[in-house]
């Protein structure tokens, strides 16, 4: 390695003198140069104490090891023996040597922020420090896989060697779009501003209290929505420059239509006023469109973001330079990560990368490679895709390519590369599962916890949350209770740039949340109600549904009947009363004559309950669950098919996962409505099935529902009767 360069001025270190004192030890330049003691002493304790006593590795060329064409890698770094001191901090120390102490130097405004980023990520990449730093060591998001496979940071053998070196514009006045970081209309500035008004209190209390301002607004792009606004704020004009200059061009190479859709504008002018927004709209035909939407918004916050954080560090080093006080400049949180984005299946985070590397449009990509290895599609999921053509079309797109439900992985932007598989608490996004989220945080008893990562979020987006729903809901419960906290550890943090609403515990007003589903639920309704609290409001989009009963083709009665509960609480009780107490006993009457009943159960916790009273009761059935393996469930339709079960009990997550088509269905119970409505359309129309020989009157679909199964009914039957059926003087309603 060259010796370091000096600075400009004498008497001064510079920058990256000063990053090496610090990452060799700690050592305090400022107060070793003028001191009697030996220098090469206080290195040789300043390691010692550090832990790098056993220092392995070298020191990369800086800009020479481009031109090498080799890449360093765990086995082909030197091991020194024990307490030997790097070769090129020998020459570090050399250069201090001459470097005159009469000029007493900052340690604050000598080192800029990006300089200790570019810094880390070359240390990381070749001294292998962040594999044996005890305190970040579960924070890995490449921890599941085996690091000893890849080593600590390969890099593609068709990438450069290390990442890019080009110097950050110290003065980004300069540079060709520094002055649209923020505009006179940028909502970002606005939202994040470290100021303390009189507005800024109004729209604090009007949240903690929710005293919202709704408004109920029909678009034609987005359709119903409601609007919470605060503090008497009213509608806001769009953004005349939403996007950064840098990502107007790859954004409409990106887009299939090159510049915003009419849906794309609508759902974006939402997420640019940094509003909590919940989509219950999403579907096949759109979903591209709205991952390419929040893909851009992204990278266009944390472009911006990374700018106002340049531009800060150029008015420090002005104002050192000058010997003038720049004041308070406060821009970052306790820790780096900005952006959160939890999505169910790694094929999901694939194509979500796959965007983001293309807009941001980095000249070098870090460990690509990999991430096609491990997140891609491979020849065997290649091949179960195929043997899924003959089942619908949402479920072939929902389990195409790795379905793995238990990763993460950070995201690191620099000035022109990108680096995947980022230490969490250098990463600027992470893109997570909810259960490999949970695996990172640990168990809510456990003495593995560590969630300050997320400390500093500033952004959350939960993208399908339907599918989530069938997986497990309370990992998404968990992960908004530990979200924004006062991190346990300083993790090396600049309290002088952290914004003070951080510092008051208040980042949760100031957290833009986004969830986007197929549907509405309980459960998105009341994270959306309890934990989405923008001081900026929020608004809810759903669609106007039209009811799955129109896509049933099967000529059969249905009949809609109201079951009576008392209140929410017992709500369960009382359905399953109803059921044991009305219904099974009917059934058992038909069965004796007829057999081919399909009990359907929406919850798996009704499924059980069911299952546990049929068998206490002595009844011949089979119940399919998410659980049940294959050849049990094919053992179990082939019964039921030949008429030795008196009935399948079938549940919505196993119609999830699997679609099984059972065929030979003459009575159709629902238990209760499926979440997914054109789930109840797919298993009216199985009845179609190898039923030739059977009249229509001898078919039959029955659905029971309460009057807090809202939601549910309005997307089987419409949200026009919707109403009808809950309020209506009668109980029971027959479609045909």
């Amino acid at each position: 390695m060259p010796p370091a360069k000096k600075s400009g001025k004498s008497g001064k270190l510079s920058r990256k003198q000063l990053q090496q004192l610090k990452e060799y030890g700690e050592l305090d330049p400022l107060n070793s140069i003028n001191d009697d003691r030996d220098l090469d002493d206080l290195v040789s304790k300043a390691l010692g104490r550090s832990g790098y006593g056993n220092f392995t590795g070298k020191l990369r060329a800086g800009k020479n090891s481009r031109d090498t064409g080799k890449r360093h890698t765990r086995s082909s770094l030197a091991k020194p023996q024990r307490n030997s001191r790097p070769d090129a901090y020998s020459r570090l120390l050399k250069s201090l040597e001459t470097t005159t102490s009469s000029t007493p130097v900052s340690r604050k405004s000598v080192v800029t922020d990006e300089d200790e980023d570019m810094e880390e990520n070359d240390d990381e990449a070749t001294l292998g420090s962040a594999s044996g730093d005890s305190e970040n060591d579960d924070m890995q998001s490449a921890s599941d896989v085996d690091e000893k496979e890849y080593g600590v940071d390969e890099v593609d053998e068709d990438e450069l060697e290390s990442e890019a070196e080009e110097p950050i514009p110290e003065d980004l006045d300069a540079a060709s779009d520094a002055k649209e970081v923020f505009e006179a209309h940028d909502y970002m500035e606005g939202h994040y501003a470290d100021v303390d008004s009189e507005q800024m209190h109004k729209k604090l209390s009007a949240v903690t209290n929710k005293e919202y301002e709704q408004t109920v607004v029909e678009d034609a792009a987005l359709g119903s929505m409601v609007v919470c606004n605060v503090a008497g704020e009213g509608a806001k004009p769009a953004n005349p420059r939403p996007l950064k200059q840098k990502l107007v061009k790859p954004f409409h190479k990106l887009n299939k239509t090159g510049d915003f859709t009419d849906f794309q504008r609508g759902l974006f002018g939402w997420f640019d006023q940094y509003r909590d927004v919940v989509y219950a709209g999403r579907s096949l035909a759109n979903e591209d469109e709205i991952t390419t939407a929040y893909a851009l918004h992204v990278m266009n916050h944390v472009m911006k973001a990374k700018d106002h954080e340049h531009k800060n560090n150029s008015k420090l080093a002005k104002a050192h330079a000058s010997g003038s006080d720049a004041g308070e400049l406060r821009d970052r949180g306790f820790t780096r990560p900005r952006v959160l984005i939890v999505v169910p299946f790694r094929n999901c985070a694939y194509r979500l990368i796959e965007k983001l590397l293309k807009l941001v449009s980095a000249e070098q990509e870090m460990n690509s490679t990999r991430f096609a290895k491990e997140y891609g599609p491979d020849e065997e999921e290649e091949r179960k895709h195929n043997a899924n053509k003959r089942k619908p079309e949402d479920f072939q797109r929902t389990f195409a390519g790795n379905i793995d439900d238990s990763f993460r992985i950070g995201v690191q932007l620099h000035y022109k590369s990108v680096k995947l598989y980022a230490d969490f608490y250098r990463a600027d996004i992470i893109i997570a599962s909810p259960i490999g989220l949970r695996m990172t945080t640990g168990a809510e008893s456990g003495d593995r916890k560590d969630f300050d990562f997320l400390s500093s979020v500033e952004m959350v987006i939960v993208d399908q949350c339907d599918v989530l729903l069938m997986q497990n809901w309370d990992h998404v419960s968990h992960l908004f209770n530990h979200m924004n906290l006062t991190p346990k550890k300083d993790h090396g943090c600049d309290f002088s740039r952290v914004r003070s609403w951080f510092l008051d515990g208040m980042a949760q007003y100031r957290r833009q949340t986004i969830l986007i589903s197929e549907h509405m639920t309980p459960e998105i309704q009341a994270m959306f109600n309890n934990n989405c609290r923008s001081i900026e409001g929020k608004v809810r989009i759903k669609p106007t549904y039209t009811g799955a009963v129109d896509n049933v083709v099967t000529q059969v009665s249905q009949i809609f009947k109201r079951v009576s509960v008392r209140r929410l609480a017992s709500a369960n009780d009382d359905r399953f009363s109803n059921f044991v107490e009305q219904t099974l006993p009917d059934l058992e009457k038909s069965m004796m004559n007829n057999k081919h009943t399909v009990i359907f159960a929406s919850s798996y916790f009704d499924f059980v309950r069911i299952r546990n009273h049929c068998k206490d009761k002595g009844y011949i059935f089979a119940a399919i669950s998410e659980y049940s393996t294959k050849s049990e469930a094919m053992r179990a339709r082939m019964k039921f098919f030949d008429g030795e079960l008196q009935f399948i009990l079938y549940s919505e997550r196993a119609h999830f996962y699997h679609r099984y088509p059972i065929k030979g269905i003459h009575h159709l119970v629902f238990y209760s409505l499926p979440d997914h409505p054109h789930y109840y359309s797919e298993m009216v129309n199985l009845m179609l099935t190898s039923n030739d020989t059977v009249s229509a009157d001898q078919l039959s679909c029955t659905v029971f529902y309460s009057k807090f199964d809202q939601l549910k009914l309005e997307r089987i039957v419409g949200s026009r009767l919707v109403a009808q059926l809950l309020s209506g003087e009668r109980s029971q309603f027959t479609f045909a």
